[in-house]
């Protein structure tokens, strides 16, 4: 329980100190933390949790929480059949660039297509160096990460 309020807590100061962590283009270094329950499920609600409150601190609100861990939820649950962490990350990036391209288009009328490529590619760069980096080191850093 604490690794999971530790992560989430860590999620949401780098995502609320980033000044360009949202809206259509944006790089959120805390995405690198995303990944992690990838290598080990049980850091699923720790991520959840600091998804939503990094987002309601968003300019869009409860509609970034409920996109945001939406997104979430549906690209967890789709690692538990898929165990390559590398695909999950494509995946999870995917699923931002879609979902959060879709809403950004709904809420703002932001092209969509602009919004699924800058979210796609910058959500992709940061969790595929999550991924590095907790393949590396992940086991030094969180108990039973493999």
């Amino acid at each position: 329980m604490i690794y999971n309020a530790v992560l989430a807590a860590i999620y949401v100061a780098l995502t609320v100190i980033n000044p360009i962590g949202t809206m259509a283009i944006q790089i959120r270094i805390s995405e690198m933390l995303a990944v992690i329950p990838f290598f080990n499920r049980k850091f699923i609600p720790g991520m959840l949790i600091g998804l939503a409150v990094a987002n309601f601190f968003s300019p869009l609100g409860l509609i970034d929480v409920a996109t945001g861990v939406g997104i979430a939820v549906i690209s967890y649950t789709i690692s538990y059949f898929i165990k390559n962490v590398w695909i999950n990350a494509v995946q999870y990036s995917v699923l931002c660039g879609i979902f959060v391209g879709l809403m950004l288009l709904t809420v703002l009328e932001i092209p969509f297509w602009f919004s699924f490529v800058t979210i796609t590619i910058s959500t992709l760069i940061t969790t595929l160096l999550g991924t590095v980096l907790f393949s590396k080191v992940g086991h030094r850093i969180l108990p039973n990460l493999e």
